[in-house]
């Protein structure tokens, strides 16, 4: 099958930015076996992985906690008789409470939006076998009518474009193979959502460690109530050792 160019669009929504990706390949700064690549090219998580697009916020929580704490430090000096002083922690405390609503709409968003988790049952797949795994979301939903359902290859290639200041180059995501179909939820409510897929053994398998990476995904769309649930996960489907 010919490589196809993915669209600005579709490459946002089905294939995480190639940033995101190298920060959790090789977590462990060990040479990538290539007899066994899938222990030490990413940060699997067979028995929950989160979308490759989830950002860990837990940063951003620690970073919010610490300002308020030193705004709430500063209103020790509200005893001080400086007028402009006290004006200066008036405007602080304004601050932080701006912080804390903002929090407290980000904790009412994360409660109700559907949190999305891939349990993979065959961990690793293998070319010409068969990618195995359960979706499951947290709350359960109820699903407005079939999901979508994408499994796809994607490989990164290096192009290069004219500019004003002379050719540069960066890289590009080309679908070179891709199979996809819809499915009914199996009841009115979606918790747990089992999926198959057949591998062939004609393509290349996970390259994570190369300047221009190779890599599978499964991409879903899931229609609930309010916006879509849209959620990609790195697939573990490799090729089959020569051994």
């Amino acid at each position: 099958m010919p490589s196809v160019p993915e669209s600005r669009e579709r490459y946002l929504l089905y294939a995480p930015p190639r940033a995101a990706l190298k920060k959790t390949q090789r977590p462990n700064r060990q040479p990538v076996d290539p007899a066994q690549p899938w222990t030490s090219d990413h940060l699997w998580r067979p028995q929950g992985m989160r979308p490759d697009d989830a950002r860990d916020v837990r940063g951003a929580a620690l970073g919010r906690v610490a300002i308020v704490v030193l705004i709430a430090l500063l209103n020790l000096g509200l005893a001080s008789p400086s007028l402009v002083l006290r004006i200066v922690i008036y405007a602080c405390d304004l601050a932080g409470l701006l912080i804390v609503f903002d929090s407290l709409l980000k904790i009412v968003h994360w409660l109700r939006h559907p949190r999305t988790r891939m349990r993979w049952t065959t961990f690793p797949a293998f070319l010409g076998g068969r990618l195995e795994g359960t979706v499951t979301l947290q709350p359960r939903q109820h699903v407005m009518s079939s999901i979508q359902v994408r499994l796809r290859c994607v490989r990164e290639e290096r192009v290069e474009h004219p500019t004003q200041d002379g050719p540069t180059s960066y890289l590009e995501p080309y679908v070179i193979y891709e199979q996809s179909f819809e499915t009914l939820p199996p009841g009115e409510t979606l918790r747990e959502l089992p999926l198959a897929f057949d591998l062939p053994a004609d393509l290349p398998g996970n390259d994570l460690g190369s300047a221009e990476a190779t890599y599978w995904q499964v991409a879903l769309r899931i229609p609930v109530p309010g916006p879509d649930v849209e959620a990609v996960f790195l697939a573990p489907v490799y090729a089959r050792s020569p051994s």
